[in-house]
């Protein structure tokens, strides 16, 4: 008897986009679905913060730049900032390894909006850098706690989503700080017949803003870090076993951030040098940036799901390159602005990435200590490189300080790859990348 042969599988037809789109937007659902109620609060103290943080990141080089300061003594103050987060970053980690994270947290944010306060009521450019750095120290206690709490606040199943959207909730802060920031300025500048008194009102709001987060930080719930996470030491022991590890992951972190600290800081002043901009356009100017960066980083679970995540952070990097080529060579503003955009998006897509990446090959107990050697790494550079990235403005233009970061990027990129292109391996039955400890040695 002849036996017909068994039927062959259907054979799926592609995928439009819209229903790609869809399926994209209902798994991100479902994953948000997942995040715990400790983690939906931080995340919004964390935009209610980040509101702040963006309208001083949009203004204050503007605003210093209408008090009269050169791009060198800016350069100053936008670095003490970050000195200030790099002094305080290991022992902030020691601290909340061992103690509650709610009362810091609420102390953080009540320095944090006071030490704000007094950088745009006062002048003097001694008492800006001290402010400056003060402020940078108490909102490195946020900065800093956060990565442990999520991972404490998470399940494997949620993680890298909720890293994406923490790092995407700073930039919906950013488009709220920016869009109304820079028009608010204009505005009030009109009214009071002083841009001056835009500047510090529209920075006053912002600070309002972030003592709002008061609130839902106050209704966290955090218990003390268990035993497991009450473990950072920095002994010889410590650092002879896991010193390796410690080093290649930072390395690539300080250089990315010695590089976009010579640029980053003063693109404002880059539209309103070259282009003659007023507050009001680079205000729209970053809100549209912020935008691309937050596509970008919601995208960037879908692209790591598919080329892992060192795969990502480095595909992404990369193509960013040839926008930086254009934001440097470029005297055509619409050119210009679309190199803006799509460097943004790029080059960010892969920060709450590398977090994220960081935590998954840390040890539970390194998880704080970890989190702040990123953070030292990346505002320890960024501290210096700011400083010379002033100056090297005043005597030479963007062109030459914007190829250099470009080169310190690009450094940066091949290490990471280097480093880490084995910490990761396709799993056929985990449908995805996983990470293999065992390849970091």
């Amino acid at each position: 008897m002849r036996i017909s042969p068994p039927p062959a599988p259907p054979v799926e037809s592609p995928k439009t986009l819209s229903e790609n789109i869809r399926h994209g937007a209902a798994d991100y659902l479902k994953h948000i679905k997942l995040f715990s109620r400790n983690a939906r609060l931080y995340l919004i103290g964390s935009f209610l913060m980040g509101v702040n943080f963006h309208v001083f990141q949009l203004l204050l080089n503007l605003y210093l730049r209408d008090l009269g300061f050169s791009e060198g003594q800016i350069g100053y103050v936008v670095s003490s900032r970050a000195a200030g987060m790099t002094l305080v970053a290991i022992p902030a980690a020691l601290l909340l390894s061992r103690i509650k994270l709610k009362p810091v947290l609420l102390t953080a944010c009540i320095m944090f909006g006071l030490f704000s306060y007094f950088i745009t009521s006062y002048q003097t450019l001694s008492l800006l850098i001290g402010f400056s750095l003060l402020s940078g120290a108490a909102f490195t206690f946020y900065r800093v706690g956060a990565a442990p709490f999520y991972m404490r606040n998470s399940t494997p199943n949620e993680r890298t989503h909720l890293f994406s959207f923490a790092f995407g909730m700073m930039l919906l802060a950013g488009m709220a700080g920016s869009i109304g920031s820079g028009r608010m300025v204009t505005l009030i500048g009109d009214m009071t017949g002083d841009i001056i008194l835009g500047y510090q009102y529209t920075m006053y709001l912002g600070i309002a803003v972030a003592l709002l987060a008061l609130l839902p930080f106050g209704l966290i719930k955090s218990a003390r870090p268990s035993r497991d996470e009450n473990r950072i030491a920095l002994t010889w022991g410590q650092l002879k076993r896991r010193g390796g590890f410690y080093l290649k992951i930072v390395t690539s972190n300080f250089l990315i951030g010695a590089g976009a600290g010579l640029t980053i800081p003063f693109l404002n002043l880059y539209f309103r040098d070259r282009f003659n901009l007023s507050p009001d356009t680079i205000g729209l100017y970053y809100f549209v940036v912020q935008f691309s960066m937050l596509v970008g980083t919601l995208s960037g679970p879908v692209l790591a799901k598919k080329f892992g995540l060192v795969r990502t952070v480095v595909i992404t990097q990369i193509a960013s390159m040839p926008f930086m080529l254009m934001l440097s060579y470029s005297f055509y503003l619409p050119l210009a602005f679309v190199a803006f955009v799509f460097r943004g998006g790029l080059m960010n897509l892969g920060a709450p990435i590398v977090t994220n990446f960081g935590m998954e090959i840390s040890e539970k107990g390194e998880h704080g200590l970890v989190n702040a050697l990123l953070m030292v790494s990346w505002t320890s550079s960024w501290m210096v490189s700011a400083a010379i990235g002033g100056s090297l403005i005043e005597k030479y233009g963007y062109t030459v300080t914007i190829n250099t970061t470009i080169i310190l990027y690009v450094i940066a990129t091949t290490a990471f790859y280097g480093f880490f292109r084995k910490a990761e391996r396709k799993s056929e039955e985990a449908c995805g990348w996983i990470i293999a400890r065992e390849n970091l040695s």
